[in-house]
């Protein structure tokens, strides 16, 4: 999971766990996710582009997260609750129409309204087989 380098403090920090994304982000979707999946999340030193094939520059920070619940929804349907744990900007469906359109250049309508909320929690192990203990574990929580 990709974030812009304006948002770093807020990852190192374990301060952002809500992010939203246009469109369907569930998997099997393009670039979706599954519930209690386990991905790494990494900064955005220089942002690529889909079109011309520009892949993004990331730093050297990678941070194991656990999707903890993913839905698509349309974005007219979110509540406050919605944006717990969100970044500051991104606090209203005001905020995040303008946020949405302004990092992908698209407007919210051409995905039909439709916004995926992805809810993580932060892991602290070393390698894979760490993280799926971890993952063992908060399930039974």
């Amino acid at each position: 999971m990709a974030f812009r380098k304006n948002y770093e403090t807020l990852v190192i920090q374990r301060q952002l766990t809500t992010v939203f994304r246009p469109g369907n982000r569930l998997y099997p979707n393009f670039r979706g996710y599954k519930p209690r999946e386990i991905i790494t999340a990494r900064i955005i030193e220089k942002p690529g582009d889909d079109e011309r094939q520009i892949a993004p520059i990331f730093n050297e920070i990678r941070i194991p997260v656990l999707i903890a619940e993913i839905h698509a929804l349309n974005i007219h349907d979110l509540t406050p609750s919605h944006f717990a744990g969100s970044s500051p900007d991104v606090q209203n469906i005001s905020d995040l129409i303008s946020h949405l359109e302004y990092i992908y250049g698209t407007p919210i309508t051409a995905y039909n309204n439709q916004v995926t909320r992805i809810h993580f929690k932060y892991l602290d192990c070393p390698d894979q087989s760490s993280a799926e203990h971890l993952l063992e574990s908060t399930l039974q929580d």
